[in-house]
């Protein structure tokens, strides 16, 4: 089906030859706004499907009338039609047909007195009445395409269409796919429904959309070619808005909702999108330039789906971002940078957290507590880490599971070093403070060299100035509190200090 069938103003059939991949800038403020509906909602209103018609609740609310156009109304002997079922129709036919030729010839044997009016009123009349039942015969495609149209425009929530409720009303009316008036109905809906899906340029994706469509799609058992077709014509909207607008903002919206659209439609129809979907031939797009589209989308939905995992990792939380980055068609690469960067910058946020309070003027025995907390919360992490790492399942898992490290983050610079050494000093010193140090501390110092990226030499010079800070102020207690003096051998307490 040609898809501009669905449009008021079919587009011209060559070739959209500016290009619309460029590298769009985030956009401050929206330029358009539309309504969109809610895929993820469920139905205001439950469905049963009755013996003729499937049929919603009179109780229901109407749904919005920007999504499918609102309810649509018969005209004509549309009516009439929708109360006769196939066979019925097929029976009023044949006698319509044979009333009206007995009615001819009985009026020209009546009128004409010979055989041959008989049979030329016969002929007149029978053709009249085949017309009429033309009509009617005709006129069934509409009326399923009008039915259909108002069993879905009478949903909130798409998603509940069901594709049993749609067999039954092309089985009420003898009608298939291959009747164009019904076929073009179910374009337009996908078309509709589509459009709502896709958030406008300036939204990001929220990942749902994908399983949205493919569910509806498979509700209305539209053809792979025929929903491609939609696709595209969705393309040729929004190109059609680019060159309506002179705005720059709004032509960078544009772009970015043309990208989203070849991210979604690849997914849809994954492998047989390359075939489906011929962006380079209609808008003379590069495949380059779609594997940037996919690319970019699928790096924000991943991006997006990381901000829900915190600290307290586990096998599902690993599992389930798996299964994210193949379903956006991430690569294992990107995935994997994705996934230090964000572990990185929740070390960062404990980092930050433990300088303010170090670099407080006001800093008591209660704030040392709280930096050592937060430089115990970035080891746990790490061990964790490194425990998921070794999993006899780690090849299920998300991409990227490796010991923490800051390098390449906020405080991967030289003007941040000394915040790290500040760090590192006042753990060394609570490991210290009392008097040895014990082997998980001296374990946990070494993880926080690695992570902060700290050489070994700066890091045994902060050891070698803590311990001597440490030594003396012991000494100095011993010296203060007598125990010096008063010991027999003054080696010994020097030994245990």
């Amino acid at each position: 089906m040609n898809p501009t069938l669905l449009t008021s103003s079919p587009p011209s059939q060559r070739p959209m030859h500016p290009s619309l991949f460029l590298n769009p800038a985030p956009l401050r403020l929206p330029t358009t706004t539309r309504r969109r509906i809610m895929v993820s909602r469920r139905p205001c209103c439950s469905t049963s499907a009755s013996s003729d018609q499937p049929a919603t609740s009179s109780s229901s609310p109407s749904p919005e009338p920007d999504i499918f156009g609102g309810q649509k109304e018969l005209t004509g002997i549309q009516p009439l039609v929708k109360s006769l079922s196939p066979p019925v129709q097929l029976a009023a036919s044949a006698i319509l047909v044979a009333g009206a030729v007995a009615a001819g010839y009985t009026l020209g044997c009546r009128f004409g007195r010979s055989q041959t009016a008989a049979i030329g009123g016969a002929a007149v009349l029978g053709a009249a009445g085949g017309a009429a039942a033309y009509a009617v015969r005709d006129s069934v495609p509409e009326v399923a395409a009008v039915d259909l149209h108002n069993y879905v425009a009478s949903f909130h929530d798409p998603g509940a269409v069901k594709r049993e409720d749609i067999d039954q009303i092309t089985s009420k009316y003898g009608v298939s796919k291959q009747d164009e008036a019904f076929n073009a109905e179910l374009c337009d809906l996908y078309l509709r429904f589509v459009q709502s899906v896709l958030p406008p340029g300036y939204e990001e994706l929220n990942g749902r959309e994908v399983e949205a469509i493919i569910k509806f799609k498979s509700a209305l058992d539209i053809d792979d070619p025929e929903a491609a077709s939609m696709h595209m014509e969705v393309g040729r909207r929004i190109y059609r808005q680019r060159l309506e607008t002179g705005d720059r903002e709004a032509d960078i919206e544009q772009r970015r909702a043309f990208q989203k659209l070849i991210y979604v439609s690849t997914l849809v129809f994954g492998e047989a999108s390359s075939f489906l979907l011929p962006w380079k031939r209609v808008f003379k797009v590069t495949d380059a330039q779609v594997e940037v589209a996919i690319r970019d989308n699928a790096q924000r939905l991943y991006t997006s789906k990381l901000k829900t995992i915190s600290r307290d990792l586990n096998v599902d939380h690993l599992l389930s971002l798996r299964e994210a980055q193949l379903l956006y068609r991430l690569s294992d690469e990107l995935a994997e940078d994705l996934f230090k960067v964000h572990c990185r910058k929740l070390v960062e946020g404990n980092i930050s957290s433990a300088l303010n309070v170090i670099k407080s003027r006001t800093l008591a025995a209660r704030g040392v507590n709280v930096v050592i907390d937060e430089l115990d919360q970035i080891l746990a992490f790490n061990n964790l880490l490194i425990t998921l790492k070794n999993h006899a399942d780690a090849n299920l898992f998300a991409r990227g599971i490796a010991p923490l490290s800051i390098i390449g983050g906020e405080y991967d610079n030289d003007r941040k070093i000394d915040d790290l050494k500040l760090l590192y000093r006042a753990y060394a010193a609570d490991a210290l403070s009392h008097g040895c140090m014990e082997v998980k501390k001296l374990e946990a110092l070494n993880q926080l060299r690695n992570i902060f990226g700290l050489g070994k030499r700066e890091a045994e010079a902060v050891m070698m100035d803590v311990t001597s800070k440490s030594y003396r102020k012991r000494l100095a207690q011993a010296v203060s509190g007598g125990d010096l003096e008063a010991a027999d051998s003054k080696a010994t307490i020097l030994q245990k200090l």
